[in-house]
C-alpha cells in the first residue's frame, strides 16, 4: 500500500531517520536517551525510530543488558543512509538555487524605491542568502538583526550581525523583512523602525 502521508510528513521522517544511522554509526553504545537528546525529541520518539528501522532490517542491536546494549548499521541500512544523505543535499541545493533566484529577483527593485543601504532581518537561511545576493542588486547590507534562538555568528557576508538598536544606528534606508517570523517580533521591530525614521519593507510584498 503506498505512502498517503503529507510530503512534509515523509520528509521529516527521512530526516529523523538519517540523524539516527549517523549517530548510531559514529557511537554504536549511544544509549537512547543521549539519542533523544541530541535529537530534541522525547525518549519514545527516539525509542520508536530506533525500533522501526529494526524492524526494518536498517539496525542490529547487540547485547541483553542496557549497560551492554549496542546499535550496528547492516548492509541495508548503510546504503539506506547514504540515499538519505544524498537526498537531503539534493533539497538543500534546491532550495538555494530557488531562494537565492527569489531573493534576487526582490531585492533587484530595491533600488528604484530609493532603498540602497538596508538593515536585514527574518530566517537565518534566507538572510544568509540575501546578504550573498545583496552585491548584485546593488543594495549594501549595513547589518543584519540578531534573534533569539537564531545561529547566525557575528556577521554574514562581511555584514554585522547585531541587536536592533545597534543595526538601526547604522542609519539604512530601510529594515528589509525577509521569511516569516512572528507577528509580535515583526510588530515590534517595525514599530522601533518607524521611530528611528527607518522605513520597513517586507520583501514578499515586492514579487
Amino acid at each position: 500500500m503506498p505512502d498517503e502521508s503529507p510530503e512534509f510528513l515523509r520528509e521529516a521522517e527521512a530526516l529523523r531517520d538519517l540523524r539516527v544511522l549517523e549517530e548510531i554509526e559514529r557511537n554504536p553504545e549511544v544509549s537512547q536517551r543521549q539519542l533523544a537528546n541530541s535529537m530534541g525529541v522525547a525518549l519514545g520518539v527516539a525509542n520508536a525510530c530506533l525500533h522501526a528501522l529494526v524492524r526494518k532490517g536498517m539496525i542490529k542491536i547487540r547485547g541483553e543488558s542496557n549497560r551492554s546494549i549496542s546499535y550496528h548499521l547492516t548492509k541495508k541500512g548503510a546504503g539506506y543512509k547514504g540515499t538519505l544523505a544524498l537526498q537531503w543535499t539534493r533539497n538543500t541545493l534546491d532550495f538555494y538555487r530557488v531562494a537565492r533566484t527569489n531573493l534576487s529577483q526582490r531585492m533587484a527593485k530595491l533600488p528604484a524605491l530609493g532603498v540602497e543601504r538596508v538593515v536585514l532581518v527574518g530566517v537565518d537561511e534566507q538572510v544568509e542568502i540575501a546578504s550573498i545576493v545583496a552585491p548584485e542588486t546593488g543594495v549594501q547590507v549595513a547589518a543584519a538583526i540578531r534573534r533569539e534562538g537564531t545561529y547566525l555568528g557575528d556577521s554574514v557576508s562581511g555584514a554585522p550581525v547585531v541587536e536592533l538598536a545597534e543595526a538601526l544606528a547604522t542609519a539604512p534606508d530601510a529594515v528589509v523583512l525577509l521569511g516569516q517570523i512572528a507577528d509580535a517580533e515583526v510588530a515590534s521591530i517595525k514599530q522601533a523602525a518607524e521611530k528611528a525614521g527607518v522605513r520597513f519593507l517586507d520583501l514578499v510584498d515586492l514579487a
